[in-house]
């Protein structure tokens, strides 16, 4: 099923995560071809940040400081990083004390605060295991929160908390300033809730990775599938999940990245892409 209405492609990627809307562009992270870029649907895509230019070599979240230095998680190093606007990479915050796993998604409060997520466990050969969220304040002080996640991964704020997808536990978290959970959402067995991205009205989108799904929430938790990628369509490698999406209020529009579910696959074949859709 489908209630978008596609309006652009950005095909031939890696594994595209972390779509942030900034201006009239859309950066993202290529997590498998190590590059962070910004797309002008009109025009075309440009490089940010790329590993052979000393980047991360697996990006993860982005975001920016009020001062409009760009924040990015490099993944497999535990960083934040900060590239300025005199293209000056510097590290952040320094996470590889708190944890022994991948670091994942972050969201950057308009004050500077970033909220930064990590995998806490292999999926592929441990069992799930809850872990902390880690926040930097802006003067750097890094914290753990008390309330744990199932592979925390997309998040973002609205209003007074910070909504967390817990991609192997199929549940959306929300958090106050205090780190106490203050609600949650259940979706379906075997989503894998994974980017999220709210309207100007508080309405939630979520990517469901492992079902290729966009569902959207009111803010009491009732849900609609809006999206669902077509079934009958013989990708390369094995189907395809849609990993993250971000919301547009002002146009009415959705962006949303997929690629191929077998992550060994798309690591070495460009099944990624993002697609630009109408909400109306």
């Amino acid at each position: 099923m489908s209630d978008l209405h596609t309006l652009h492609t950005l095909d031939g990627l890696g594994f595209a995560e972390s779509l942030r809307w900034r201006g009239n562009e859309l950066w993202f992270s290529d997590m498998f071809r190590g590059v962070v870029s910004a797309w002008n649907p009109d025009a075309t895509s440009t490089v940010k940040l790329s590993h052979s230019d000393g980047g991360p070599e697996m990006p993860g979240g982005l975001g920016w400081t009020p001062d409009g230095d760009l924040l990015v998680v490099d993944c497999l190093k535990r960083l934040v990083l900060k590239l300025d606007q005199r293209e000056t990479l510097s590290t952040y915050a320094d996470l590889s004390t708190l944890t022994d796993y991948p670091l994942n998604d972050m969201h950057v409060d308009g004050d500077g605060t970033a909220w930064v997520g990590g995998y806490g466990f292999d999926p592929e050969t441990e069992t799930a295991v809850a872990s902390a969220i880690y926040q930097i304040s802006p003067t750097g002080n890094i914290s753990s929160s008390s309330a744990h996640f199932v592979f925390p991964n997309g998040c973002e704020r609205y209003g007074d908390s910070l909504a967390i997808a817990e991609t192997f536990s199929d549940r959306i978290s929300f958090i106050n300033d205090e780190h106490h959970v203050v609600k949650t959402f259940e979706c379906s067995a075997g989503s894998g809730p994974d980017g999220l991205s709210f309207d100007a009205q508080g309405r939630l989108y979520v990517a469901m990775a492992f079902k290729g799904q966009i569902e959207r929430f009111t803010l009491s938790g009732d849900s609609q599938l809006l999206y669902t990628l077509e079934p009958d369509v013989n990708y390369p490698g094995r189907p395809k999940g849609i990993f993250d999406c971000a919301v547009r209020s002002e146009n009415s529009t959705i962006a949303f990245s997929s690629a191929c579910l077998d992550e060994e696959y798309a690591k070495v074949n460009n099944t990624g892409s993002i697609t630009i859709a109408s909400l109306h």
